[in-house]
């Protein structure tokens, strides 16, 4: 393919001209760069040096050689401390009794002493102790955890000293694993209730007692509740009562009635799903006159009724 000269002469003439352009610009940047002064850069002056230490003894580089990084292994855990020993709280206080749960729902009942009424009130976990100051840590089988000024106290539930009357015979416990078998296998032979005068059965299900059982029992809070474990009923995630163990052979509990297992639900026709109320109708006892406990024992309905005279 061959091309006119006109085409040649224009193309040379391009050339030309670009070539005179980057000429030109070169020589421009160059006389820029020698004409104009360069500008001026202050500079921090540099770091003191970094004085050398001292050398150090070959003691001080024994933990290498201790610690053997080329076979190292995790240093023995550090013996635990013993844990110090919980005092007894000086608090007047007395534990009437205690409801457990497997969460914080568990509570006791407390009675403050240094008040002028001796106060009894119903405490959750975490929820202070009147005005003493304490907190409740902890509720536990047969006491409670109190937090008081950091330190953690103790207030045990009061020791009953009767006896039972299975345990002086040396049948079984009540609310222990195998109480209905004795010593070789044998089924026990059943012991019959200890007759009492404050007590009297009138009919099925129905109960007189005197006045002055009830008063004596009021007054002796604490003891009364080492003779039964209630704790609370739940169906379909409602509290719905209390059920009952561990009721102690020959109590007033077991002289009314009450069997392990009993769902106490309602007194007087008062719904008993809340431990604060189950509280107050314990105190309203002693104005009461006839009483009717609505339980539910293996999963049927029971009424019993009582007569306080």
């Amino acid at each position: 393919m061959s091309f006119s000269p006109q085409y040649l002469v224009a193309v040379n003439l391009v050339l030309l001209a670009l070539a005179a352009y980057s000429a030109s610009a070169i020589v421009g940047t160059t006389l820029a760069a020698r004409l104009i002064p360069p500008p001026e850069v202050e500079l921090s002056p540099p770091p003191p040096a970094i004085p050398e230490e001292a050398p150090k003894p070959s003691a001080f580089y024994s933990i290498i050689h201790q610690r053997d990084i080329f076979n190292s292994a995790k240093p023995p855990p550090a013996a635990d401390e013993a844990p110090k020993p919980v005092q007894v709280t000086p608090l007047k206080l007395k534990l009437w009794g205690v409801a457990l749960h497997d969460n914080e729902d568990s509570y006791c009942i407390i009675e403050d002493e240094s008040s002028r009424d001796k106060k009894q009130g119903l405490f959750r976990v975490n929820e202070q102790v009147g005005e003493t100051g304490a907190t409740v840590k902890a509720v536990e089988w047969d006491r409670v955890v109190l937090t008081r000024n950091g330190q953690d106290e103790i207030l045990e539930l009061q020791k009953s000293t009767t006896t039972s009357t299975a345990s002086m015979a040396g049948g079984p416990i009540p609310g222990l694993p195998n109480a209905g078998r004795q010593r070789g296998g044998a089924a026990p032979a059943a012991v019959p209730h200890v007759a009492d005068e404050h007590i009297q059965v009138t009919g099925e299900n129905e109960y007189q007692i005197d006045r002055s059982e009830v008063d004596n029992a009021l007054e002796n809070m604490s003891q009364l509740f080492t003779q039964i474990r209630a704790v609370p009923h739940f169906e379909g995630g409602k509290s719905t009562g209390f059920r009952l163990f561990a009721i102690r052979s020959g109590s007033l509990f077991d002289k009314i009635g009450l069997k392990n297992g009993d769902i106490i639900q309602r007194i007087n026709g008062n719904e008993m799903n809340d431990p604060s109320r189950a509280l107050q109708l314990m105190q309203d006892l002693r104005n009461e006159t006839d009483l009717a406990i609505d339980v539910t024992r293996n999963r049927q309905p029971l009424s019993l009724k009582y007569s306080i005279r």
